[in-house]
C-alpha cells in the first residue's frame, strides 16, 4: 500500500501490478517489451531486488506461450 501521508501528483506514472506510484524500492522486468516495466518488491514477493535478469509473471507466462524459455 502507498503510505497515506505521501501527496499524490495526478500526473504521477503508475507502475507494477498495483497501479501505484513509485515508492520504496522496486525492481524492472527484464523484457524489453514489458507493458509494465516497474514492480513494487512487495507486490512480487521479493524481499531483495534479485541478483541477474528477472522476469514478472505476465511475461513469464508470454515467453512460455511463445516456446521461449526463462
Amino acid at each position: 500500500a502507498v503510505p497515506a501521508d505521501l501527496p499524490i501528483d495526478p500526473n504521477e506514472p503508475l507502475y507494477c501490478y498495483c497501479q501505484q506510484v513509485s515508492y520504496g524500492e522496486m525492481v524492472a522486468c527484464d523484457n524489453t517489451d514489458c507493458e509494465i516495466e516497474w514492480f513494487h518488491l512487495a507486490c512480487v514477493d521479493l524481499k531483495t531486488v534479485p541478483k541477474g535478469k528477472w522476469y514478472c509473471n505476465n511475461c513469464v507466462s508470454k515467453m512460455k506461450g511463445k516456446g521461449h524459455r526463462k
